[in-house]
């Protein structure tokens, strides 16, 4: 595990060179994800490090190197980029699907921002990096218990918005 904002960086950009998932079909978007997903997590003594800049800079050359790739391939499609926090696992994610896909593969409401410094902050400024403290949660002992949490886990569900930015990256022709 990096132990500096700079290993964890360098450690990052070695992903740098993984192949891209391309292709124009929809019917893919599970490859695409599992192929074009980058999830970045750190503890937080690595994140007191990091500011915004830093990771929009990585990212940006993740794009960039992504396009590239994008440019170089005989297919005739475009890419979408997109990026939220997965607050569950309290991690930056964004991925890359084929532009011929209608929606995001999320199965929620989705809020737009137009500025991808929003998620980012949202990571860094994000409260369990190192993890949610045993204090912070509570045991379920009786079966009135497993009902009442699983009514409140519905309901978080049903009023869930997740934040998103999106954008489109070009082939260059």
């Amino acid at each position: 595990m990096a132990t500096s904002k700079k290993a964890f960086f360098k450690a990052l950009s070695s992903q740098l060179s993984d192949p891209i998932y391309l292709t124009e079909n929809t019917d893919e978007v599970i490859e695409e994800i599992y192929h074009n997903c980058w999830a970045i997590g750190a503890p937080s003594t690595i994140i007191k490090q990091i500011k915004a800049s830093d990771l929009l800079a990585f990212i940006q050359n993740v794009k960039d190197n992504h396009q590239i790739k994008l440019n170089n391939s005989l297919l005739d499609i475009n890419l979408i980029f997109y990026m939220w926090l997965d607050v569950q696992a309290g991690q930056l994610r964004f991925n890359f699907i084929n532009s011929n896909h209608n929606k995001l593969p999320f199965d929620c409401k989705l809020k737009y921002t137009d500025n991808p410094e929003e998620i980012v902050n949202q990571f860094l400024n994000y409260n369990y990096h190192d993890g949610i403290p045993w204090d912070e949660l509570e045991s379920i002992e009786t079966p009135e218990e497993l009902e009442d949490a699983n009514k409140l886990e519905n309901e978080i569900k049903a009023d869930f918005v997740l934040t998103v930015y999106q954008e489109l990256i070009k082939k260059c022709k």
